[in-house]
Formats: structure tokens, sequence, C-alpha cells
């Protein structure tokens, strides 16, 4: 499989991780680490939808992994990017939390970004 296919695998795992992060912290509640900080990290970790983030992150890693043995680091690191841009519209159209249009604009510059670093 060519590394840019699995560069986006990677980023749609990231991303799924995120949703389900913070589907997670929905349920669970405002998480301090004040009281009791072994058993507030036991609750999120057994928390199935932190589970599922955690899980969705480690396959993230592998095939970020796979794909960076297979081309260059300059090439595979703007994919990171598009986490930001996908993390966002997820929480837009997910969780139907609001966007201001600063952070579309912000979305802009980073895909126009990404395209400029990928055609090289």
């Amino acid at each position: 499989m060519k590394p840019a296919w699995l560069l986006l695998i990677s980023v749609c795992s990231a991303t799924l991780g995120q949703i389900f992060f913070k589907k997670g912290v929905f349920v669970t509640g405002e998480i301090t680490l004040k009281e009791s900080v072994i058993g507030d990290l036991l609750k999120l970790v057994l928390n199935p939808f932190v589970f599922t983030g955690l899980v969705l992150y480690v396959i993230s890693t592998i095939i970020w992994l796979i794909a960076l043995s297979k081309t260059t680091l300059s090439f595979v690191y703007p994919f990171a990017s598009l986490i930001f841009v996908l993390v966002m519209l997820s929480a837009r159209f997910v969780f139907l939390e609001p966007v201001p249009t600063i952070r579309y604009v912000g979305i802009a510059v980073i895909c126009v970004g990404f395209l400029l670093s990928s055609l090289a």
C-alpha cells in the first residue's frame, strides 16, 4: 500500500480516537485529578469510549510508523495537520459544537499548507 493511503488511514484512526475520547469524557464527566488520581485515571481508561479511543490511537501509531518506514519524515508529517481539520469538523458535525468563522479560516489555511507541502 502506498504511504499516502497508510497516512490517511492513520489520520482517520487518530480522528476517530479523538471522537471517542470526547464521548468518553462526556459520559464520565469533568476530570479533576484532585482527590484520587489513580481512581480517576482508572475510571477513564475503563470507560469503553476512552478505551476504544486508546486502541484507535495505537492502531494509528502503528500505521503511521509503517508509513514512516516507507518514505521521508518531511512527506509524512504534514499529514498530521489533517487531524486538526478532521477533529474540528467532527466537533461541529458530531457533537454540534459551535465553531467560529475564524476557525474555518484556520482550517482553510491548514489545507492550503498541506496541499503545498504534499506537492513537493
